[in-house]
């Protein structure tokens, strides 16, 4: 009786822990968004996010908005519902850019996220979650990501329309992958993204 209890047991434990070949891994999607005004002033800067789904990867890019340099600091991250703020990837030279996340495993409902901050210059910042990442490991394992560049004429050219176009070339080690860009254009016009942005 146990001999027939063991061979039956593996093929389950196997179908259980291998996936089929032919299975489609879960597509990262956009889950809510928002964006904060300026915040001219030391202290805090505030916003309310909300989202659909749980086990969202929420992230938070802020950016100074100095007109040519800026001197800020981030002394803290937090939010309403208590999470635990990771400060991933930070841009200094002049215009700074910060890059945190957090694990939301609850869809969030008015999430109040605060930036508490201070130095010269103003602040802003963006939020949004991402659904269907790995939230164990959200960030592609490449050893060249987060990649800084600055923009200069190795990288970038004008077109003929007057627009400063900027290629910049990494490798990723995921199968599937969200991209996210900042970039620092102090005074200079909007970014545009050309589609399908090639990757």
């Amino acid at each position: 009786m146990t001999r027939h209890a063991t061979i039956v047991l593996f093929p389950l434990i196997a179908i259980l822990v291998f996936p089929q070949v032919g299975a489609t891994p879960p597509s990262m999607t956009l889950d809510g968004q928002v964006s904060s005004g300026a915040c001219e002033s030391n202290g805090t800067c505030t916003l309310t996010l909300s989202t659909a789904n749980p086990e969202d990867v929420i992230v938070l890019v802020a950016q100074c908005v100095a007109f040519l340099s800026c001197n800020a600091t981030i002394s803290s991250v937090s939010d309403s519902d208590g999470h635990t703020w990771t400060l991933r990837a930070v841009y200094t030279p002049s215009r700074e850019i910060w890059e945190y996340y957090t694990i939301a495993n609850s869809p969030l409902s008015s999430d109040r996220i605060t930036v508490n901050w201070s130095g010269s210059g103003g602040l802003e910042f963006a939020a949004f979650g991402v659904s269907g990442a790995n939230t164990r490991h959200p960030w592609d394992p490449s050893p060249r990501l987060p990649l800084e560049e600055a923009a200069s004429s190795s990288i970038c050219y004008v077109n003929s329309q007057g627009f400063t176009i900027c290629n910049v070339t990494f490798s990723a080690v995921g199968a599937q992958d969200f991209v996210i860009v900042s970039t620092a254009v102090n005074d200079d016009q909007v970014c545009q993204v050309t589609l399908p942005l090639r990757i």
